[in-house]
């Protein structure tokens, strides 16, 4: 990758920024989303972690999916070094049977919410692996499940987190993989997952062609999801030699 495209990805990341700072999120995933877009970017979030937490029913948000949103609460709080203990404690009370809510994607948030407050929980990565199958096998869930897996034990899982990712490129059209926020969700677990710059970098042309005139990627979640995706993205690879 040249520089001329990190500089086009610092500017489209400055509109996409510029337009997440003029909005008013108001819910649990929309503020979580944010925060943790915006964190990653060095922006101000004190008013945004203020109000999430004051949505905070005891450790936990009440929601229509409290555990989804719990974990993204978590995992954006984690982001800005604040941890609570009574969050990670609601999230492990609530784990039943290896899993949460015997949902893959219920169960995938929790662990990628515990390992990024330094939890592991091996007993939930060996439920996601040996019940995927058929069922899970869309880029968006299994997705989750690399993300999951490569964050609570990367090296353990590693065989599979490789599989998988070879199988997600297989799937890519184009770049992306049909919708924006489920692209994003590829593209950072492959970013975890170890891939090759090069064979990431038509999904980040793909990703900063997708972006609104306005500087949004047409909507709060596309647009923090790309946000979070280009800069990781930088990280990993703009280290001075890398690109």
């Amino acid at each position: 990758m040249k520089r001329v495209q990190v500089d086009v990805i610092g500017i489209a990341a400055s509109r996409g920024l510029a337009w997440l700072k003029e909005q008013e999120p108001e819910t649990v995933k929309d503020i979580s989303r944010s925060v943790q877009a915006l964190v990653l970017w060095d922006e101000s979030v004190s008013f945004l972690v203020e109000r999430l937490i004051s949505m905070r029913k005891d450790g936990y948000w009440e929601t229509e999916t409290p555990i989804n949103d719990t974990a993204r609460a978590c995992i954006a709080l984690s982001g800005c070094r604040k941890i609570h203990s009574e969050i990670t404690g609601w999230i492990q009370k609530e784990q039943k049977n290896d899993n949460w809510n015997n949902s893959e994607i219920d169960t995938s948030y929790a662990l990628i919410a515990l390992a990024d407050c330094g939890i592991k929980n091996d007993s939930g990565c060996q439920w996601l692996f040996h019940n995927y199958g058929k069922k899970w096998e869309h880029p968006g869930t299994t997705s989750l499940i690399i993300t999951a897996l490569a964050k609570q034990d990367k090296t353990g899982h590693g065989d599979f987190i490789d599989e998988r990712a070879e199988w997600l490129i297989s799937k890519r059209e184009g770049g992306g993989w049909k919708y924006i926020a489920t692209s994003n969700l590829v593209i950072q677990a492959l970013l975890l997952s170890g891939i090759e710059e090069q064979e990431i970098a038509p999904s980040i042309a793909w990703l900063l062609g997708k972006q609104e005139g306005d500087g949004t990627w047409k909507d709060i979640i596309s647009t923090t999801l790309s946000l979070i995706s280009l800069k990781m993205y930088l990280d990993k690879f703009n280290s001075g030699s890398g690109i």
